[in-house]
Order: structure tokens, then C-alpha cells, then sequence
């Protein structure tokens, strides 16, 4: 008997499945697996690639094309292993994948029902996809760190409330007493609302750091971001409705109708989006409203089932910190690939800018070693830096001085700051632990045009160590705007 059954739902992946696949059977491990691949009534080579190529890969042909969360249910139902590892036909694992997930049960025990992985955007070196998942009080869900680089934030595991689809493992026992996936959630909330099920019942969701995953995670353009944007509040209320408890319902009430329509018309009024596609956000919001209305008969019977099993309150999930007791959308970094894509359609590069502020969007001016914004007491925005950052900028003839707004520092001694344009290394300054202005003289004969600009410190930080904080992040200078004068 197999120790592990890898489940991939596939529809037309002919030119992804060979790299999935191979990186399955790269893993080094001893464990046993089998692999069965769902196919979704695809229409290129998909079935005869893998009978060629892959004839030890068991495939499963769906009659008619019934979403990505059926089919995972299709193969989980024919799943020999103790475990059951989803994966997207578009992942790459590394080696040591497996043996990392199951490190992370065996030190967490019996109770732990699904492990999420540490997943990366493939083609950058460091940017997030999901450490696992969240979700606020109004069911907006969302993986942690998406669009972020890559930082020790997440070098630790941690209990989460969800674990992102795309690569995840499962203790089979567990994921069929409590019903497998939603089926009629298609492609977006089915992990969300598993993993909900799973915390309701005292069953642990954790992060597993070194189960590192690559994911090509296609960018969403289009009329594609019209029904993406009808699935996500379709599939939030039925969430909500199913998993949250009646008190929190009620107390949420107000709020919920409120963020609703707020949420369509920020959608309506968003000028990056056609008019056409503005015109047609609105009645797909109100069709999401619709189907849970049609639907709701169902969504209530599974609500009544959900409610008698669960173990843990609202309240409970909230205190472990994977329900966040906030309303409104979450706060979620730009996708990079969307902005070179358009400016690569346009024949064009990224405009940069003169002047960056970290209130602002900064239309792709900001690079690697940087963590979430963030603001302090006074309101003012800022950005932690971690030992080396990058940010892009366009230089102009006539300015004299990089000028760099500091908040903090080391609060244990005062920070050296260098400074490199384009690759030539231009200064260094002392920051102090207090808003300060650090103004670098510019050489002269330095060129104007697109400044990549390469920020040192010398002696970084942990909060942790240095403030006694459970803050496990490698500071250097907290910077609120960069400028030149």
C-alpha cells in the first residue's frame, strides 16, 4: 500500500504535466506513493502524454467537465494512501517536498488534518505565493505574503486557517469525515472552506517553511476577472453561511451589506478596468447574491451539519489567530506580472518614478528586501527593510541628492546605510533610531535615466532578540519616502 497518493486535476496541462510529474518522481524519499491524474474533459494531448510517457501514472477521464474541486474528490475517492497530496498541474516540487510534509505531521501528531507549503511564483526567486491562508470576519480570504518577497516572516511554521490547494497534504481519514472538498465551489473558497471545516473540528491546519513548491499561477485578465471577481463572493457567502457561528452572523450583519456595496462600487469606479468590463462587475455581484439565495436550502444543510460537529468556537479561532477579528478587504501586495505583461503588450517599459512614498502605489518601483507596509504611531507610512533592498527610479539631470526620509533603526546602535546606482557605489550614512533625513550627494557625472538603486545595512536586527518581541524578521532601516532634490 502506497504511503502517499498524489491527486492532480489537469485540464489541457499537455505542456505543464511534464514538470509536475517529474518532480514528483524526483522526490528524494524512501515513502511510497501513487499518483492519479483527473483529467477534465481536456481537448489537447494531455491522455496521450501520459499513457506514452507516463504509463505508471493511473489517469481518470471525467465523463463531462465538473470543476477543479470534483475532480479533486474523483481522485481522492480512489486514493490508497494514508495521505493525499493535491497538486496543480502547474507545481514543481523540490526534492525534498515530501519529506518535509511529513516531518511536519509526525511533529505535530494524530490531530493534525492538512499541511500547507511554503509556495513560490515560478520565474522569481523570491516571490510569494502562499504560506498558507487566513481569513477575516467578513470571509475574505487570502494567502499569506502573496505578491511579497520572500522573508524570514515566513522561515517559521504556524498554525494557519487554510492551506492553498495548488500543494497540499492531507490525512485521508480526516478529509473524508469531514466530506472532502465542496464541489460546487469550482476553483476558488474550496481550500478555504476545507481548511475552515478542519479548524471547526479541533483538527490543526499548519505551514510547513521548508516544504518549498514553485507555481506558475496564471495571472487573470480580462473577462476571466469578471467571473473571478462573480466565484469569490459567491463562494465567500456560501462560506460564511456554512462555517460561522449564528451570534457572529448577526454581529456581522451591518458590516457585511455595507463592505458588499462598497466593494461594488470601488469595482465600478476603478479606472484601470473598461467600461464594458465596470458595466458587467456590478449584475455579476448581484448573481453571486442570487445563486446563494437559490441555493440556500443546500448551503443550510450543510450548515446544520457543520454546527453540530464543530469543536471550537468563533471565538476560539479567533484567539488562535487564523479567524482575524477585521473587517473589510485584506491588505494584498500588486501582482508584478501584471504590470510587465501590459507594459510588454504596450511595446513600452514600466514608468517609473521620481519620487517614491510608501503610502502610495508604487507602480513597480519597488524590488526585492522589502516587507509590508506598515505605520506607526504618528500615521505616517513606512517599510522595513531587510540586510539588502532595491528599489527603481528614474534619475533626472540636475538633481544633486538622493534624499532617503528614515523613521527607525537598530534601537541597540546606529546603522550604516550604502548606497549603489546602477551597480557604482555612490555613499553610505549613519541612521539614526529616530525620523531623520539621510541626504546622499550624487556624483556628477552620474547619467540620468532608470536608477536601480541597491540599499546596504551593515549591522540589521531581529525584534525578537534585540526588543523581546515575537518579531522574527531580519530589520535594517524602516524608510517612509525616497526622493531626489
Amino acid at each position: 500500500m502506497p504511503r502517499i497518493t498524489f491527486v492532480i486535476p489537469n485540464f489541457q496541462g499537455e505542456k505543464l504535466l511534464p514538470a509536475c510529474l517529474d518532480s514528483v518522481f524526483s522526490q528524494e524519499t524512501e515513502q511510497t506513493f501513487e499518483i492519479i491524474v483527473v483529467d477534465d474533459c481536456s481537448t489537447d494531448g494531455s491522455i496521450d502524454l501520459l499513457k506514452s510517457a507516463y504509463p505508471q501514472v493511473r489517469v481518470i477521464i471525467n465523463r463531462k467537465n465538473s470543476g477543479c474541486a470534483a475532480s479533486k474528490n474523483i481522485g481522492a475517492a480512489e486514493a490508497q494512501g494514508e495521505f493525499i497530496a493535491f497538486l496543480d498541474n502547474d507545481i514543481e516540487l523540490h526534492p525534498d517536498w515530501i519529506e518535509a510534509m511529513l516531518k511536519r505531521f509526525e511533529t505535530e501528531g494524530e490531530r493534525l488534518g492538512c499541511c500547507a507549503s511554503h509556495i513560490l511564483i515560478n520565474g522569481y526567486k523570491s516571490l510569494l505565493n502562499s504560506t498558507g491562508g487566513l481569513v477575516n470576519l467578513l470571509g475574505y480570504a487570502w494567502d499569506r505574503g502573496i505578491f511579497g518577497q520572500d522573508t524570514n516572516s515566513y522561515s517559521h511554521n504556524t498554525q494557519v486557517m487554510w492551506a492553498c490547494a495548488a500543494a497540499m497534504i492531507v490525512r485521508r481519514s480526516i478529509f473524508e469525515e469531514i466530506g472532502g472538498f465542496d464541489s460546487v465551489y469550482e476553483y476558488l473558497f474550496d481550500d478555504v472552506d476545507l481548511g475552515w471545516r478542519m479548524n471547526l473540528r479541533d483538527y490543526g491546519v499548519a505551514y510547513e517553511p521548508h516544504a518549498i513548491v514553485h507555481h506558475h499561477q496564471n495571472t487573470v485578465q480580462g473577462w476571466k476577472l469578471v467571473r473571478r471577481l462573480y466565484l469569490y463572493e459567491r463562494n465567500r457567502l456560501r462560506n460564511l453561511i456554512k462555517n460561522m457561528e449564528s451570534q457572529t452572523l448577526k454581529w456581522i450583519g451591518p458590516e457585511l451589506r455595507y463592505h458588499f456595496l462598497h466593494r461594488a462600487q470601488r469595482e465600478f469606479d476603478n479606472d484601470s478596468f473598461s467600461l464594458a468590463m465596470r458595466l458587467s462587475m456590478i449584475p455579476r455581484m448581484v448573481q453571486a447574491l442570487f445563486w446563494n439565495a437559490f441555493h440556500l436550502r443546500d448551503t443550510l444543510r450543510l450548515r446544520s451539519e457543520v454546527q453540530e460537529t464543530r469543536r471550537l468556537t468563533d471565538w476560539q479561532l479567533m484567539r488562535a489567530g487564523v479567524l482575524c477579528p477585521f473587517f473589510g478587504d485584506p491588505y494584498i501586495m500588486e501582482d508584478p506580472r501584471i504590470e510587465l505583461e501590459a507594459a510588454a503588450a504596450n511595446g513600452r517599459q514600466k514608468k517609473l518614478p521620481r519620487r517614491i512614498v510608501m503610502s502610495t502605489e508604487t507602480n513597480g518601483a519597488l524590488g526585492s528586501g522589502w516587507y509590508s507596509r506598515e505605520f506607526d504611531v504618528h500615521g505616517v507610512y513606512f517599510r522595513w527593510m531587510e540586510k539588502e533592498a532595491v528599489l527603481h527610479m528614474k534619475g533626472r539631470k540636475g538633481k544633486r541628492h538622493l534624499v532617503l526620509h528614515t523613521l527607525m533603526s537598530n534601537p541597540s546602535d546606529i546603522s550604516r546605510l550604502s548606497v549603489s546606482i546602477n551597480g557604482r557605489s555612490i555613499s553610505s550614512v549613519e541612521v539614526p533610531n529616530y525620523p531623520s533625513l539621510a541626504k546622499i550627494e550624487l556624483p556628477q557625472d552620474i547619467e540620468a535615466g532608470d536608477w536601480r538603486v541597491e540599499l546596504k545595512v551593515e549591522d540589521t536586527f531581529s525584534p525578537r532578540d534585540v526588543l523581546g518581541v515575537e518579531d522574527h524578521r531580519n530589520l535594517g532601516v524602516a524608510i517612509a519616502k525616497v526622493e531626489l532634490s
